[in-house]
């Protein structure tokens, strides 16, 4: 088990997204989180990500976990050049494997300041740091968002060798389908887990 969460209680506002929730992933497990628009996916993953507080239980991380997260709306210095932000953001990624990343994802202007990304251009530029970044656990708020289908079939290669554990929140069906081996469904203030893809939750969400 790579990370567990106990008796986690999450509000937005005024509003409970999590009432005294338990859940876990293991170390390899490919996990899709859905729920309707404004269910608190976003919120969740940021909260198993580090990025915020519970109101009430814990989340527990294996020792030696380390947690890379693509948030929906990266936070980057508009003055930074992307190769340099990426490097900054990867940590201990060389020069070269940035410049490789950065072309795989469409971005070949290594030198071009951040400030002057379109916002599809920086999540690609957080997306390339954010696989990068050394980890045993990938936290991905909507990553394919921008990317066209030749690297979206890329990523979803990448995703699926990937050797450890993956967390999503994503709207593209056919990219849950294909990368995930498990499903959090958030609804009712709980998480119920399906093991299983996309394709196959839908019929045992309905039974």
């Amino acid at each position: 088990m790579i990370l567990s969460a106990q008796q986690l209680s999450i509000h937005f506002g005024m509003r409970p997204i999590l009432q005294q929730a338990d859940f876990y992933l293991e170390d390899h497990d490919k996990v899709g989180i859905v729920g309707l628009n404004g269910a608190g996916k976003s919120t969740l993953l940021r909260l198993l990500a580090g990025a915020e507080e519970a109101d009430a239980g814990q989340v527990i991380l294996s020792a030696g976990v380390r947690r890379s997260f693509l948030p929906q709306r990266p936070d980057m210095d508009a003055d930074a050049s992307v190769l340099a932000q990426v490097m900054a953001d990867a940590q201990s990624s060389a020069e070269y494997e940035c410049k490789a990343m950065l072309q795989r994802l469409g971005l070949e202007d290594y030198n071009a300041p951040v400030g002057t990304l379109s916002g599809g251009q920086r999540k690609r530029a957080a997306l390339a740091a954010a696989l990068l970044r050394p980890a045993e656990l990938l936290l991905l708020d909507e990553p394919t968002n921008h990317l066209d289908l030749e690297t979206m079939d890329w990523l979803e290669t990448y995703l699926k060798a990937y050797r450890g554990a993956v967390l999503v929140v994503s709207h593209d069906r056919y990219f849950l389908d294909s990368v995930c081996t498990r499903i959090w469904e958030l609804r009712g203030k709980t998480i119920t887990t399906y093991r299983c893809n996309y394709s196959a939750y839908l019929p045992q969400r309905e039974a």
